[in-house]
């Protein structure tokens, strides 16, 4: 009669174990008096709340924020309504938000929901020069 064992063995590839990055969320002011929010990690309903606090504290302290997406891993709807919620302010505020183009699985959530129908969504590359983006900055923002 066959005996079960108690200890399963599992070939290579089912054996790894997917690490997730810790969420982090932060905000500077960066040349030409633009906030820089950048973003890591998994972006979903337990960090979402950090996320609309950080955002909302850069586009208290200025009137363009660009948001970096570089480095998020995820983002589920709850992130999504972050970020259009910011837009919304931004507008009414008469600001801008505009997001660096994050990982393909983070643009794919971005263009299914439409955000980037009403966001400016751009690549960063590193040899450009930021001034560049200062055609899409609302008035009132010192070159």
């Amino acid at each position: 009669m066959p005996q079960a064992s108690a200890i399963a063995v599992r070939s290579p590839a089912r054996a790894r174990q997917y690490v997730t990055q810790p969420f982090v969320c932060s905000w500077e002011i960066g040349d030409w008096g633009v906030a820089w929010v950048q973003v890591a990690g998994e972006l979903d309903l337990a960090t979402s709340p950090q996320f609309r606090q950080t955002l909302r504290a850069a586009q208290r302290a200025v009137p363009l924020v660009v948001l970096d997406l570089r480095e998020l891993s995820f983002i589920d709807s709850s992130g999504i309504h972050v970020i259009l919620d910011a837009d919304s302010d931004a507008q009414r505020e008469e600001g801008r938000l505009l997001i660096v183009r994050g990982a393909a699985q983070v643009d794919r959530m971005l263009t299914l929901t439409e955000v980037c129908k009403q966001v400016v969504i751009f690549d960063l590359v590193p040899t450009e020069p930021a001034p560049t983006l200062l055609h899409v900055a609302p008035r009132g923002v010192a070159a």
